[in-house]
């Protein structure tokens, strides 16, 4: 038996100190490189003006701003508020089981309505930086 754990031990000693040496490394290097190939969580965005954008007067930009804020509002109501769930949960406890599918099609529709939220969000913020450029409404 311990023939068979001592190459297994072995492995796992080499294993650890390479990886000790791979975070050593990692912290040096850029903090943005992911071992994933795609984004976990949502990271700020910046995006450049365009020149169409850049030439606009700052009342156009305060009337964009204004228009765009009702889509950053949530018009969902929370998962207790929501009578949809309850009446899912409910049937699909004791009538029929696919019930439950509302409340997965109703995240989805969360989810969609999160990134209408976000795209609104990101271009008043991209409008607010290029007030702040132009120094609108200072006197």
């Amino acid at each position: 038996m311990r023939r068979k754990l001592a190459p297994l031990l072995l492995l796992l000693v080499t294993a650890s100190t390479a990886m000790a040496d791979n975070l050593n490394s990692s912290a040096e290097q850029d903090k943005d490189s992911s071992p994933f190939p795609f984004q976990l969580y949502r990271t700020p965005a910046v995006p450049e003006p365009s020149r169409n954008e850049q030439i606009l007067t700052c009342e156009a930009l305060e009337r964009e701003i204004a228009q765009l804020t009702p889509d950053t509002y949530s018009y969902q109501p929370g998962f207790y508020e929501d009578p949809y769930h309850g009446a899912s949960i409910w049937i699909g406890t004791t009538i029929l089981m696919p019930a439950y599918a509302l409340s997965g099609y109703v995240e989805y529709l969360r989810y969609q309505e999160r990134g209408r939220m976000i795209s609104a969000e990101d271009r008043i913020e991209m409008l607010r930086r290029l007030k702040a450029q132009k120094h609108c409404f200072e006197s």
